[in-house]
C-alpha cells in the first residue's frame, strides 16, 4: 500500500471512530436531546456539506474497491508469442516452481521469493535460511544457477537476475509462503 493510500484509510478509521463514539454516547443519553436533529436539519440544502460527504464516500469507495477487485488481475509474464496469440504464466504459478526447486537444493532450510517482471524479463529474489555447515559463496551460486536453468528450461521464460539473500542460518527446514 502507498503511502497515500494509507493515510485515507487512517482519516476513514478516525471519523468512523469519532461518530462511533458520538453516537454511543448519544444512545446513552450523554448529549442534548435534539443534537441530531438540529445537526440534520442544518445540512439540509447545505451544498457544501453536500460535496463534503460525496467525497468521503468517493474515499470510502477506492478503500473497499480493492476488496471486490481480489484475484482479477493477476500480474503475469510473457512465455511466448505465436501466430494463434500469446501464451503468458502468472507469477504465481512462477513462485511455485522457484520454491520448489530452491527447496530441494542441498543446504537450503527456509525459502522465501519475490518476483517482478520488467519488460517481459523475470527478476527473482530469493531469501534463504541455509545449513550452518555448508560454504555460502559455492551454494549461492549453484542455488542461482540451479533457479535460473530449471525456469528458463521449464517455462521459457527470461531470467535477467536471480539475487539471493541469505537471512539466517540453522538447520530447521521450511517453506515460507507470503
Amino acid at each position: 500500500m502507498n503511502l497515500f493510500y494509507r493515510f485515507v484509510v487512517f482519516v476513514i478509521t478516525v471519523i468512523f471512530m469519532f461518530c462511533s463514539l458520538l453516537m454511543g454516547l448519544y444512545s446513552f443519553g450523554l448529549g442534548q436531546e435534539k443534537l441530531l436533529s438540529g445537526v440534520v436539519l442544518s445540512l439540509y440544502n447545505n451544498w457544501q456539506a453536500g460535496i463534503l460527504f460525496i467525497i468521503a464516500f468517493l474515499a470510502g469507495a477506492w478503500v473497499i474497491y480493492p476488496i471486490f477487485n481480489l484475484g482479477r488481475e493477476r500480474e503475469t509474464t510473457l512465455i511466448s508469442a505465436g501466430e494463434l496469440g500469446n501464451v503468458n504464466i502468472t507469477l504465481d504459478a512462477l513462485d511455485k516452481l522457484v520454491r520448489k526447486v530452491a527447496a530441494q537444493q542441498e543446504g537450503v532450510t527456509r525459502v522465501s521469493t519475490k518476483l517482478k517482471t520488467l519488460e517481459n524479463e523475470l527478476h527473482i529474489f530469493l531469501n534463504v535460511k541455509v545449513k550452518p555447515d555448508r560454504p555460502l559463496p559455492q551454494l549461492t551460486k549453484d542455488l542461482q544457477n540451479i533457479v535460473k536453468s530449471y525456469i528458463e528450461d521449464t517455462t521459457g521464460v527470461n531470467i535477467n537476475e536471480v539475487k539471493v539473500l541469505v537471512d539466517s542460518i540453522g538447520d530447521e527446514t521450511k517453506t515460507e509462503e507470503d
